[in-house]
Order: C-alpha cells, then sequence, then structure tokens
C-alpha cells in the first residue's frame, strides 16, 4: 500500500510506468499526426510560397530537412545514452543542469497545451466551414471544438495502442489522398509541363525567404515527441531512433513533392497569383483536376479528420510530460500514476483536457474569433518547439563532454553543433517574423515571446530554489521514476 509521496513517486516499476508495444511505423505515424499533412498541404503550404519564395518553396523543405536530421543525430544519441522517457525534459535535465531541465520541462509542457488549444479552434472553424460550404445550417465554432476535445478527452484515457493505431490510419488516408494530386504531376508534369526552377538559387532566396521559413517549420512539427513514447514502445533503443529519422525523411520529401508538384502544376509565373486569391485554392484545384468534385468534397472532409488527428497527437505528448512531471514530484504525484488496467497515463490525460479548457474559455469570451486564436497558438508553440531543440542540441555536445563513451564525433559534437547553428537560425528566424505569424503588432509579438522567457526563467528559479528547499524533489527533476541521477557521475550540478 502507498502511504506517502515518496512512495507514490518511487514505487515499484509496475505500478510507475506507462505500457504499449508500438513498433516503429506506428510510432512514425503517431508523431507524424501531429504535423496535420492534408491540414498543411490545404492552409499552410501555400502561404509558403504565396507570402514566401514562391516557387523557390521546395527548398526550403529540403534545408529545414536538412537541419532536423542534424539535431536528430544528437537527440537520437541521447535517447541510446540515456534510456528514460522525458525527452526535452530529460535531456536538457542531463546535460544543462536540473534548473534548467525544469524550466525546460514546463515550457515544453506550455508549447504542447498551446498548440492542443490551437487544434481545437482549428478544428472548430474547419467544421464550421465544411458545414458552410455544404450548405447547413452555421453552427458556433466553439461546439465543434468542445466535441473534438471530448473525443480526444476519451481516447487519451485509454493505452496509447488504441490512439495511436486511430492516428496511424488516418495518418495513411491523409498521404494516400495528397499523393493522389501528386503522382499525376510527377508522371505528366501537369498541365504546363516539367519546370525546375524551383531549384535555382535565383529563386530559392528571391521573396519573403523568412515567410517561407516560418510556414515550413510549422508543417515539420512532431517528430520531436517520438523519445515521450519511450516506455509505450517495444525495443525503444531502435524503434525511437528509427522513428524519429523516418518521420523526419518522410515529412520532409513529402512537403518537397507536393510543394514542387503545386508549383508545377500551376505553373512558374501564376501559382503566386492563384495562391493570393485564395491559398487554399492551389490544391483543392489542382487535386479537382484529377480526381473530380466528389473525390475534392471527400478530401475537403478529410481537412476535419487531419486536424483532429493533430489535437490528438499534441494531446497525448502533454499527458506524456505531465505525467513525467508528476513522477518526479514537480507536478502533483497523482498525475505520474499509470491507470491500473490501461498503463495510459490516465490523470495526466484529463489535466490536459482542463488545461486546455482553462485557456480557451477567456478566448471565447473576450470575442478572439477562431482564425485568431489558432494563428496565436500555433505561432507561440512552433516558437517554444524551436527553443528546446536548440537547448537540446546544447544539452547533447555538454552532456558527451561530461561522461566516458564511445560514440563518435559525428554524433556527439559535429552534428549537434551544425544543427545547433541551423536551429539558431531559425529561432532568430521566427523571432523576427512573430508579429507576421500572429497577424498581430511588434508590442503583442514581443509579450508573447517574453511569456515563454518567463516560464523558462520560472523553471530556473524554482529549481535553484527547490535545490536548497526540497533537495529530494529538486534530485529527482528529469529522472522520470528511475532510480539513479539524471546528472553524469562526478558532475556537480549547478555549476
Amino acid at each position: 500500500m502507498i502511504n506517502n509521496v515518496e512512495d507514490e513517486i518511487t514505487g515499484s516499476r509496475s505500478s510507475r510506468h506507462l505500457s504499449g508495444r508500438m513498433g516503429t511505423a506506428r510510432l512514425a505515424l503517431t508523431v507524424l499526426a501531429m504535423s496535420a499533412p492534408i491540414g498543411n498541404v490545404v492552409g499552410v503550404l501555400p502561404l509558403g510560397i504565396t507570402g514566401g519564395n514562391g516557387v523557390g518553396a521546395p527548398v526550403i523543405y529540403m534545408i529545414l530537412g536538412a537541419i532536423f536530421l542534424l539535431f536528430a543525430v544528437g537527440f537520437t544519441t541521447m535517447t541510446r545514452n540515456l534510456p528514460r522517457a522525458g525527452a526535452f525534459y530529460t535531456y536538457i535535465t542531463a546535460g544543462l543542469t536540473r534548473p534548467v531541465g525544469l524550466g525546460a520541462g514546463l515550457l515544453a509542457a506550455f508549447g504542447y497545451l498551446i498548440l492542443l488549444v490551437g487544434n481545437y479552434a482549428f478544428f472548430g472553424v474547419s467544421v464550421q466551414n465544411l458545414f458552410t460550404q455544404f450548405g447547413a445550417s452555421d453552427t458556433p465554432w466553439w461546439l465543434w471544438a468542445v466535441i473534438c476535445c471530448l473525443v480526444v478527452t476519451a481516447l487519451g484515457h485509454f493505452n496509447v495502442e488504441i490512439s495511436g493505431r486511430a492516428l496511424a490510419f488516418l495518418m495513411v488516408i491523409e498521404v494516400v489522398l495528397v499523393m493522389l494530386f501528386n503522382v499525376p504531376v510527377l508522371a505528366t508534369g501537369g498541365p504546363h509541363g516539367y519546370q525546375f526552377q524551383s531549384f535555382l538559387p535565383s529563386e530559392v532566396f528571391s521573396g519573403n525567404v523568412g515567410v517561407a521559413v516560418l510556414f515550413a517549420i510549422a508543417c515539420f512539427m512532431g517528430f520531436e515527441s517520438s523519445a515521450i513514447y519511450r516506455e509505450e514502445v517495444h525495443d525503444p533503443d531502435r524503434t525511437v531512433p528509427r522513428a524519429t529519422y523516418i518521420a523526419i525523411i518522410s515529412i520532409g520529401s513529402f512537403y518537397v513533392i507536393t510543394s514542387w508538384a503545386l508549383v508545377t502544376f500551376w505553373g512558374v509565373g501564376d501559382v503566386s497569383t492563384v495562391g493570393q486569391k485564395d491559398p487554399s485554392a492551389l490544391f483543392t484545384g489542382g487535386f479537382r483536376h484529377y480526381m473530380g468534385t466528389t473525390f475534392t468534397d471527400v478530401m475537403t472532409c478529410l481537412v476535419v479528420t487531419s486536424v483532429f488527428a493533430a489535437a490528438l497527437a499534441c494531446h497525448n505528448a502533454l499527458a506524456r510530460y505531465s505525467f513525467s512531471l508528476g513522477r518526479d514530484g514537480v507536478l502533483p504525484a497523482f498525475l505520474g500514476k499509470p491507470h491500473p488496467k490501461h498503463g495510459s497515463p490516465s490523470a495526466a490525460s484529463a489535466l490536459a483536457t482542463v488545461g486546455a479548457v482553462v485557456i480557451t474559455i477567456p478566448f471565447i469570451v473576450a470575442g478572439l474569433g477562431p482564425v485568431t486564436l489558432y494563428s496565436w497558438m500555433f505561432a507561440v508553440g512552433t516558437f517554444i518547439l524551436i527553443i528546446l531543440m536548440l537547448l537540446t542540441s546544447l544539452a547533447v555536445i555538454r552532456y558527451f563532454r561530461l561522461i566516458q563513451h564511445r560514440e563518435r564525433s559525428w554524433n556527439v559534437l559535429v552534428a549537434p553543433v551544425l544543427g545547433f547553428l541551423g536551429l539558431g537560425y531559425l529561432a532568430v528566424l521566427s523571432s523576427t517574423y512573430f508579429a507576421m505569424s500572429i497577424g498581430g503588432s511588434t508590442s503583442l509579438a514581443w509579450l508573447f515571446q517574453g511569456v515563454v522567457a518567463a516560464i523558462l526563467v520560472v523553471g530556473i528559479v524554482l529549481g535553484l530554489r527547490w535545490r536548497r528547499t526540497r533537495p529530494e524533489v529538486y534530485n529527482r527533476i528529469g529522472s522520470t521514476g528511475q532510480d539513479f541521477s539524471p546528472v553524469p557521475a562526478g558532475h556537480t550540478d549547478g555549476d
């Protein structure tokens, strides 16, 4: 029987760990669902073309894919050498000390919470627009957001295998539908014939490259959550790294091909003009050309399921970060206890829903529209994930300088340094164009970025305070239920 908080956190392994047997393919599809392929192809990717660097958009996805692959080298090396769930939270703790790790853990949870709220708003407005398109009576967007929230919460209560199957199925359907447009263009060159101007430096660096990068970053998010499922996969030392690489390469290739196909179909001279009138028409118009009106209507309906899958993936990631923080005693201990039957983070899942509702209600009361709400939330959430990747790259470099290891320099120094430089560039661009991404003022952009910095700083200050006042909790930061310290032997934490 558990008698105290310490026992709740450091009890038997069976009472502390999540359960699951996902394989590489299912894990990759599960994390990729967060990128909402159809939703991005219809709504985000066209904005990168029309408002960014135009026909040179495909190369932007190549560059981002290369940066994220460099990041993944160090990220997956940490996965092998630090066999604990917790992802950003655990790795940053190990490499950059417990106070910074605590700040990163709180920031990660907040980031996925913000993305979850954005997806609920996006889902609500997507269903609302769908009903309007088919002539049905208008309904409030928040009603559909609530329905989405209830279904996601129900799935999050059970073992990851259930939501994993749902996400994998939806991902396959989305990719197949987009490829129904891509394949004919690849095979025939489309109405205007093949074009390769997209790959000319003069086109790649034309227009507003910063805007193109900003929208492209949003299309990649999701792969970084692979490590948070470590306890719920088969053979995690192999499954997590493989799924991470597969996710980055797959989603990068997918967007390179799709953006090139869109430019090729509409023609180099017309693609931006068409997109400026109606960005969504770039894909829906091309899809209708090959597949007809009926299939296009089906595809439009599946934009809704795409956003639903993204919401479920965000909810799962948030629940697992909250579970790790609860298991370490940072958050209330009950959050770190898996469901006795399903082996799921059921309490943390419920908290994720409560958090999303608490954040959303004030915006609804204030009369903020759903489009503004999800644009704000996506901008903030994406910015947070870039900052966490940046910190993780630093953590990898420092961690492997503190321990003895047999890893290659490429894994622990060269690739992480190159990844850090690339991510630093992305962070600067994200900050510079933040006001544009939220469609607001510069002062509002700085306010949002200030909130992000404040959460990280609060976590660091709290960690430093706990080192003196709550050493038993402080020493568990980043351990995620394991019985050993996340800080390398011989290292004095806080130095």
